[in-house]
């Protein structure tokens, strides 16, 4: 093999004597990765042409007659740093599918749940409703009084509300996208005065008007909704929101969201002159049930936090336009009896 300046000139015998010659560009030269100090050589296309040498002088022969070009690599150092590359790639990748599925997806879910019309909203709650009332017992004597005694106060929303008094002790109600709210008649059971109902409606229909389950139901299923929600598949949407309707009822809300839904509740309740102790009556209630009991379901699904009972009792404070809430409360007072039944 003689080094040329722009070329290899190599010599090889086929046999008898018989020798010829071949001449490799500088510039098509391939090197072999090598772990010994075997090296090859390679060159061309199909088929190709190759060079293996053990000679100990060559490496440094290289060098000597081109020392900008490097034809011996060290394999390992190299295996090194691609490796290095594949798991920083590797890591890359992996971080991405991570904050896509825990983070991107549920907040193009919620982002998603804004823009479903109310119509369908509602339509889907419907279906969720069905479901999940299938395994309870309606009290319909409950459902008719707390409904009537809804109406005896403004709500400022759009969605048809309407609640469902199930027989169950615990201390438990949700709100469903849509409109429905139902309640444990075991929660209505422990509460002594009206406010306290018209708190914890107050609060359920904030839940609703302002779309906190649809949100919360969309982020909580996001990694299952994503592909219906690509396509715009609303029956797909309302399919699985329905076979994962006892989610629902253990559906938690953010700080955020429950703070929301509190003030917006006792806004509720201030503009019908009816008195915010409702709120922080209905907090102490659930505490004192949680304390004697450790198993109210409420504050598992709605977590009172020292911020959200201050509020409410700085604003129960406040509150100066209180009016005379007689109906309400002969409404009340019969519902209570039914309820101590």
């Amino acid at each position: 093999m003689i080094l040329m300046s722009d070329h290899w000139l190599i010599k090889y015998s086929i046999g008898e004597g018989i020798n010829q010659y071949v001449r490799w560009d500088i510039k098509g030269i391939m090197t072999d990765e090598n772990f010994t100090t075997i090296h090859v050589f390679r060159y061309g296309g199909f088929p190709e042409q190759t060079v293996v040498s053990k000679d100990g002088r060559l490496p440094q022969a290289l060098k000597d007659k081109y020392p900008s070009k490097r034809f011996i690599v060290g394999r390992s150092s190299d295996i090194l740093k691609k490796n290095t590359v594949l798991a920083s790639l590797t890591v890359a990748v992996v971080v991405f599918i991570a904050v896509l599925y825990w983070y991107i997806i549920p907040l193009f879910a919620e982002k998603a749940a804004s823009q479903i019309p109310t119509g369908m909203e509602v339509s889907i709650g419907s279906s969720v409703y069905e479901t999940v009332m299938s395994q309870y017992e309606v009290n319909d004597t409950l459902t008719g009084k707390v409904n009537d005694f809804l109406q005896s106060f403004h709500l400022k929303t759009s969605y048809p509300i309407e609640v469902t008094v199930v027989n169950d002790k615990q201390c438990n109600a949700f709100a469903l996208p849509g409109g429905h709210i139902i309640i444990f008649s075991g929660i209505i059971a422990k509460m002594k005065t009206k406010e306290e109902l018209a708190a914890l409606l107050a609060h359920e229909t904030a839940h609703i008007h302002y779309r906190h389950s649809l949100k919360s139901t969309f982020r909580t299923l996001s990694r299952n909704l994503f592909v219906s929600l690509l396509f715009n598949d609303i029956n797909g949407v309302a399919a699985i929101i329905a076979d994962n309707s006892n989610m629902l009822m253990n559906l938690t809300y953010s700080r955020e969201l429950e703070i929301e839904a509190d003030k917006n509740g006792m806004a509720v309740l201030a503009a019908n002159g009816i008195s915010l102790r409702g709120f922080t009556d209905l907090f102490q209630l659930l505490n004192n049930h949680a304390e004697n009991s450790g198993e109210l379901e409420i504050l598992s699904t709605h977590p009172l936090t020292t911020d959200r009972i201050a509020y409410a009792k700085e604003s129960a404070r406040e509150q100066v336009n209180i009016r005379d809430q007689s109906s309400l409360e002969n409404k009340w007072l019969n519902l209570r009896l039914k309820a101590g039944n």
